[in-house]
């Protein structure tokens, strides 16, 4: 089976979506949740599986939630430290 290859952040070489991240996070960039890419195939696929139920979802996204897709290398740097709470959104907080 082919792999699905995903381009993050108009990077020239796309890299397997298997081998990314889907990243829930706050209105400030806290990460909240992460999924392993092929979990899902969009970030709205990824918004359900992280937040099932609908209510909760549709408030998410109207306060400013954000799903995106990380490498692995841009997750260890901008989404790891939220998940070790050593992240600036804490310090911040």
């Amino acid at each position: 089976m082919a792999d699905l290859l995903v381009r993050i952040d108009g990077a020239t070489d796309p890299v397997p979506l298997r081998d990314c991240f889907w990243v829930l996070a706050t209105p400030d960039g806290c990460a909240t949740v992460s999924l392993v890419g092929r979990e899902a195939a969009t970030a709205e696929a990824a918004h359900i599986q992280a937040t099932p139920r609908v209510l909760e979802r549709d408030r998410q996204t109207r306060d400013g939630w954000r799903v995106d897709l990380y490498s692995r290398d841009q997750w260890r740097e901008h989404v790891r430290p939220c998940f070790a709470g050593t992240c600036q959104h804490r310090a911040e907080a």
